[in-house]
């Protein structure tokens, strides 16, 4: 039987700045009967970019659901302007680096240790304005990203929640990096939205995760991995927890299923 196989991508198949070999050449062959989905926080540019140096293809989310790639249509889903706005300033007032993606381009505020190390991570430039606010008002908002160290997030994401969240969903996608997204949106929304465009059942569906932005994903799929070191809140949801010190558990998860007759 067909399957959906959903790949995170960075503490995921993505350890250490690589996809290794063997998990890569795996990932291809499965593509050849199931549909593989590749969902990630990254810009889609930068998940575009990775995936095509590694020969892989598939259907593409990015910004945690905010795009979607599909069969050459992009499908987008974009935070409201005014509400961008508004977590900007609450940003600013606390101090935390912020930096936002619109129509699929990186703009910072201020050049610094943050934006330069997220850009070698991401593989893409970032364009340094004076006012992210008159940005925000000329296209199609993905995300707000705010990065600090891990204590300053935990302390930012608590207050954000207080006062934001009736207006955009907010979540972490790695110890340093706070998201901002359009309400109701996150990676579970985006498969939705590509199930019914292509006809198939949550049941059938096979993901794998590390993060807190894959919990509404790995809650719902029908089998779900989460991946250890990683968010703590994914092996309360998870069917499978595996180690992925190696950047091999998914590799390990998949040859586990192929060998009891699930994929």
């Amino acid at each position: 039987m067909k399957k959906i196989l959903i790949f995170d991508l960075d503490g995921t198949i993505v350890v250490n700045s690589r996809i290794d070999p063997k998990l890569r050449d795996l990932i291809k062959n499965l593509s050849k009967s199931h549909i593989v989905i590749f969902a990630s926080g990254r810009m889609f540019s930068s998940m575009d970019q990775l995936l095509k140096k590694n020969d892989l293809s598939g259907i593409e989310i990015a910004y945690n659901g905010s795009l979607i790639y599909l069969n050459g249509t992009f499908y987008k889903f974009c935070l409201d302007k005014v509400y961008a706005l508004s977590i900007l300033n609450f940003l600013r007032k606390e101090k935390i680096h912020r930096q936002i993606y619109v129509d699929d381009l990186l703009y910072v505020e201020e050049e610094n240790e943050f934006s330069r190390a997220y850009s070698q991570q991401a593989e893409i430039e970032y364009k340094v304005v004076q006012n992210l606010d008159e940005v925000a008002k000329s296209g199609c908002i993905f995300k707000i990203l705010a990065i600090e160290t891990a204590d300053k997030i935990d302390l930012t994401k608590a207050k954000a929640v207080k006062v934001i969240q009736k207006n955009a969903d907010i979540f972490t996608s790695s110890k340093i990096y706070l998201e901002f997204v359009k309400k109701g949106v996150n990676k579970r929304s985006a498969v939705e939205f590509v199930s019914k465009k292509l006809n198939f059942s949550f049941k059938d569906t096979i993901s794998f995760g590390d993060g807190e932005n894959d919990s509404e994903l790995l809650e719902k799929s029908g089998i779900s991995f989460a991946m250890v070191p990683g968010n703590e809140k994914l092996r309360k949801v998870a069917t499978y927890i595996t180690d992925n010190d190696d950047g091999m558990g998914a590799f390990r998860s998949l040859k586990y299923l192929e060998s009891i007759g699930q994929i």
